[in-house]
């Protein structure tokens, strides 16, 4: 792999990056949402479900990525691991393709 197929590579996800972490605060937002006003917000049963789907994966996604990426990237884990919990696979990405 060359350099500059790498650096093409890595400015094409960066917005598939950003659109996937829109989708994911989306479904966090939804997801909260169905616990906190379950009227107010379509399927309330569906969005809890993901809301703790989220959370069972994301947790994971921490305790696998967080202290390689802090010494990867720089950082704390304390940040990395946030970032983690409201993204997942998706800050993995960010930080390696930008």
């Amino acid at each position: 792999m060359s350099c500059g197929f790498t650096i093409e590579y890595a400015a094409r996800m960066k917005p598939v990056v950003i659109f996937g972490k829109l989708l994911v605060l989306a479904g966090w937002f939804w997801g909260i949402a169905s616990f906190v006003s379950p009227g107010s917000v379509p399927r309330p049963d569906i969005g809890r479900m993901m809301v703790l789907g989220l959370l069972a994966v994301h947790v994971a996604e921490a305790f696998v990525f967080a202290k390689k990426l802090a010494s990867e990237d720089g950082g704390s884990v304390g940040q990395h691991v946030g970032q983690l919990m409201v993204f997942g696979y998706l800050h993995v990405l960010g930080v390696r393709y930008g």
